[in-house]
């Protein structure tokens, strides 16, 4: 149970919100009703038996992909569980409480992850409201920039193709959800247990040497991973120094934001495009 926890908390504070919470619903019962408070220690006991431990944990992992997803499964209890207690709590029907919830809701609305809703002239949503890495804001603005820019109406119609390395996909997906992933999550799992095995994801292992390590071994067979893949676009780390390795098998720089460089691969089809562009 205690390495569920520690694998799905994260730097969250949804856990320690819960536990909170059913010491409030524990107290509460107690006070009004001089129970034992059987509600708070239900609710704790069927969170135990039916989410935090690795019995559910396996389970789950049989209907889905449990290193993933089971963040969203234990989500679930706790979330409800805290809206419950906390409305509960500010709303009873004391009007110095109501205050204090409603005040509570605007700092919530007002700070978001770390910028403001609210300026002078309008309501509106922080551009960085996740908290995201600012390079995964310039690279995924400036690939869906030069996408459109450079496919016209004929792109609106269809969407880029990338290969991040693991550390900026998971994030991409949050900030930017029309780019699609050239490397499957499966890929990036077996690679991080099993190494560099060209059997197996014969068709994702270069690529990820790619981005990740930034590897120059083969030319050749990362180019035919790109073609087999679909891929419109590379990200990797400019420290990697791999702009003259890739131009030899037409994959071009477009920009650089702090930490990385997007690329351009130049498929047929976006040979086409320049083409098009140039009035060719």
């Amino acid at each position: 149970m205690a390495g569920v926890l520690r694998q799905y908390q994260g730097d969250s504070l949804y856990l320690a919100a819960f536990a909170v919470c059913l010491v409030l619903l524990y107290w509460k019962e107690r006070k009004q009703g001089g129970s034992t408070g059987k509600k708070a220690l239900a609710a704790a006991a069927l969170s135990v038996v039916f989410v935090f431990n690795e019995i559910a944990y396996q389970i789950v992992g049989k209907i889905t992909n449990a290193a993933t997803y089971y963040r969203f499964f234990w989500m679930l209890p706790v979330l409800f569980l805290i809206a419950y207690e906390l409305t509960e709590a500010f709303f009873d029907g004391r009007r110095h409480r109501r205050v204090l919830g409603v005040i509570a809701f605007l700092v919530c609305l007002g700070f978001g992850a770390n910028l403001f809703f609210l300026n002078r002239a309008n309501l509106n949503l922080p551009k960085n409201m996740y908290g995201l890495d600012p390079n995964v804001i310039s690279i995924a603005d400036a690939m869906m920039d030069d996408w459109y820019g450079t496919g016209g109406e004929e792109s609106q119609k269809e969407q880029p193709r990338a290969a991040f390395d693991i550390y900026l996909e998971y994030q991409v997906r949050t900030y930017e959800p029309r780019i699609l992933w050239a490397i499957s999550r499966n890929a990036y799992l077996y690679q991080a247990q099993h190494g560099y095995d060209f059997k197996k994801y014969v068709h994702q292992q270069h690529m990820i040497a790619a981005v990740n390590e930034g590897l120059k071994e083969n030319q050749q067979a990362l180019r035919r991973s790109l073609d087999k893949n679909g891929v419109d676009y590379l990200v990797i780390r400019t420290e990697f120094a791999m702009d003259s390795y890739l131009s030899e098998i037409s994959i071009t720089p477009v920009t650089q934001s702090e930490d990385y460089t997007l690329y351009r691969v130049k498929t047929a089809k976006n040979r086409n495009r320049e083409r098009k562009d140039l009035g060719g």
